[in-house]
């Protein structure tokens, strides 16, 4: 076991996999961003604002209400990258040591890159459905709104926790 305080601090490069992640995840953002921003004028005095599980709307609320969802991944996002950057801070299991610090730190870094970019895509997910529902009165995703959201949410920890579980 290694200590915190111990542990080496590696400079692993990204991988082709967390480099398509971001550009995947980045480009989704901006892309449900540049949506909400362009038809932002549209949308009328109300636009729902929380959805239930089976995808109905439980609250409406102003269009600039918006603008606060739209901040939170500013605030969100860079923190989410610093803690990608820094794996030899994250919480392990007391088998890692020396010899697989690499694999664990690169295990982390993942986890912490997918979710990151699961994050993204979530809000850019959330964006569109507020928008397109206060623009047509429906649902874009529906019911299948909470499930997307769960998998992309929970999908990139667990399949890394299970990467990390083959690690010797």
């Amino acid at each position: 076991m290694i200590h915190i305080k111990q542990r080496p601090k590696l400079d692993i490069p990204k991988t082709a996999a967390e480099k398509f992640a971001n550009i995947i995840g980045y480009s989704v953002f901006i892309g449900g961003s540049i949506y909400v921003i362009i038809n932002f004028p549209s949308l009328p005095a109300e636009i729902p604002m929380q959805f239930g599980a089976d995808g109905e709307v439980n609250r409406y609320g102003s269009p600039y209400e918006m603008i606060i969802l739209l901040a939170l991944p500013f605030i969100l996002i860079p923190g989410l990258e610093l803690l990608e950057r820094f794996p030899q801070v994250h919480n392990y299991p007391l088998r890692m040591n020396e010899s697989n610090a690499e694999a664990f730190y690169l295990n982390s870094r993942t986890i912490s890159n997918f979710a990151k970019n699961a994050c993204l895509i979530i809000f850019a997910i959330v964006f569109i459905e507020i928008t397109n529902y206060g623009l047509t009165g429906t649902s874009t995703f529906g019911p299948l709104l909470l499930p997307l959201i769960l998998i992309l949410a929970l999908g990139p920890v667990f399949w890394g926790l299970w990467q990390r579980w083959k690690i010797k």
